[in-house]
């Protein structure tokens, strides 16, 4: 196959002569493999996809709004029900949650068919909330909410029920419509999931069991979420990726904080990951993997502050002044640790990671 296009500029676009042999063995010399050559060249020379229905982009100023907006609303019905739970009873607490709840779904496509689909996205989510809520008010108007503990004494069947509800409701709305967000009312049903598991295996109630005990299945699933987003990655579903991302390293993060002793060696560890997770952050190009990563070392610093004396303003200085210089280098470094890695990977890996960062 040759690109017989002659070589003009028309904007930023380049039209080369150019046939697949001479394109691998211009690749090749510069540090890429055959493998590499072809899946560029099957990209480059695909036909041009449909463009996809566009989407109204707000800008910065108009979208923190939009999102202030929302969470005010959303305040505003929590704090209804805050204030007047125990005269609704739980027949009004169901009435409330479905209205809410078809308040919340009619907004959202109304805003989805304005193109408007960062707050419609919003919206749905928080619908699923709304869905757990009439889950509650179903179990105590038919009076199997456990008062109390629960009646096998360990898990809670009332909670286990409204994370499953919320699990399938929000699969239901995701199937629908492609919201991303929605992976945030999974991903805290799979962690009650979890923490349900944790007291069935070790055969008490959570407020019994020890740090560890209680997020040694919250950890896998925080993993199994990342590697859940970074299969996505690969098969070029990157924002749903972000979001399942952000899911695996918050659950991963509490799951750490919880489990490794509050010494200075703990909190190194602490420190280690988030300097981990920056590293990973220039193969995987999300924000999630660099904002989590600071937040790690920041929190390894200052919870380690009573623990060491009259050096911690000394570290605290220190780690501070490392961090502004990793942020004001990272992008200068990210592309030269990544061609460094890469160049002592093994070819299938080095594919893999390529298709990753695409």
């Amino acid at each position: 196959m040759t690109a017989t296009q002659s070589p003009t500029r028309n904007g930023s676009r380049t039209c080369l002569d150019l046939t697949e042999p001479e394109f691998e063995r211009r690749l090749t010399a510069h540090g890429h493999t055959a493998a590499e050559a072809r899946h560029l060249w099957d990209e480059l020379t695909a036909p041009e996809p449909e463009a996809p229905p566009s989407s109204r982009q707000l800008g910065l100023g108009p979208i923190i709004a939009v999102y202030l907006g929302l969470l005010l609303v959303v305040a505003a019905s929590i704090s209804l029900l805050a204030i007047y739970w125990h005269d609704l009873g739980s027949g009004g607490v169901l009435a409330i949650a479905v209205t809410y709840l078809t308040a919340y779904l009619v907004a959202s496509e109304i805003l989805r068919r304005r193109e408007l689909l960062a707050p419609a996205d919003v919206l749905e989510a928080v619908a699923v909330a709304w869905i757990g809520l009439a889950t509650y008010a179903v179990q105590e108007l038919a009076g199997v909410w456990p008062e109390g503990e629960s009646a096998s004494g360990r898990v809670h069947p009332g909670v286990t029920a409204i994370a499953v509800v919320g699990i399938v409701a929000a699969l239901v709305l995701l199937r629908l419509r492609p919201d991303p967000l929605l992976l945030v009312p999974i991903g805290a049903g799979t962690a009650v999931l979890a923490l349900d598991l944790s007291e069935l295996v070790f055969g008490a109630k959570l407020d019994d069991l020890s740090p560890r005990q209680t997020v040694s299945f919250l950890l896998p699933l925080g993993l199994a979420w990342i590697a859940t987003g970074l299969w996505l990655d690969v098969t070029d579903r990157r924002r749903v990726a972000t979001w399942a991302h952000w899911v695996g390293l918050a659950l991963t993060g509490m799951a750490v904080v919880a489990a490794v002793p509050k010494t200075v060696p703990g909190f190194a560890t602490i420190g280690l990951l988030g300097a981990v997770a920056l590293f990973f952050s220039a193969f995987v190009r999300h924000w999630s993997f660099t904002v989590i990563g600071a937040m790690g070392v920041l929190t390894a610093t200052t919870s380690s502050l009573r623990l060491l004396g009259g050096i911690a303003p000394l570290v605290i200085a220190v780690a501070g002044i490392a961090l502004i210089f990793v942020g004001l280098r990272w992008s200068r470094w990210r592309e030269s640790i990544r061609g460094a890695v890469l160049a002592r990977m093994p070819e299938r890996a080095r594919s893999f990671v390529t298709r990753l960062a695409a």
